[in-house]
């Protein structure tokens, strides 16, 4: 089974699909899986670079690309998986299940400012220029709207759910897709 999770900048899609793999006995792809990402991340830092230099490493096109290939590949060569890749969705043509996660600005600022120990206003203001560039760069690169959720299954909003609860409900759906219960 090839689950796809994505959602907007701190929805919570890595800490789900961490726990969603772990539960269905799955491998967990997340950025960090693609050695894509470590190659440009590495490059930037290898020349002196700041955290500005890692990012914008990791956000051009030719970047961007080599990474979408290689995610497709792997998914190509996988059976079962969790991905929890912003493009996962629409570049895993054969996904057994799409999900879509929500949480509203206010509550995914606080997440990021706890994780990166910012203030909230900080983190918000981090979140929404990063949400504005990669729905502009999908657009331009994949030709992706991602405001446009028709592809996916199941929409959660993280913010009202508790990540056993969506483990449970993304399971129960995947696992009826796939003909393995409730059939």
């Amino acid at each position: 089974m090839k689950i796809c999770i994505s959602g907007m900048t701190a929805s919570g899609k890595t800490a789900l699909g961490h726990m969603l793999a772990k539960e269905l006995n799955v491998e967990h792809i997340t950025k960090f899986t693609l050695e894509s990402f470590h190659k440009a991340t590495e490059d930037a830092k290898s020349k002196k670079g700041s955290h500005l230099d890692v990012v914008q490493a990791i956000s051009g096109r030719k970047f961007a690309k080599r990474f979408d290939d290689e995610l497709v590949e792997l998914a190509r060569s996988r059976k079962d998986f969790v991905v929890t890749i912003w493009l996962g969705p629409w570049l895993i043509e054969d996904a057994t299940l799409r999900v879509w996660l929500n949480a509203p600005i206010d509550e995914r600022a606080k997440r990021r400012a706890k994780d990166m120990k910012i203030t909230i206003k900080e983190a918000k203001e981090m979140i929404e220029e990063k949400d504005r560039q990669n729905i502009r760069l999908f657009k331009e690169i994949q030709g992706v709207d991602i405001t446009d959720h028709s592809i996916f299954d199941m929409e959660l909003n993280t913010s009202k759910l508790s990540l056993s609860q969506m483990v449970s409900l993304i399971s129960m759906l995947a696992l009826s897709k796939e003909k393995k219960i409730f059939a």
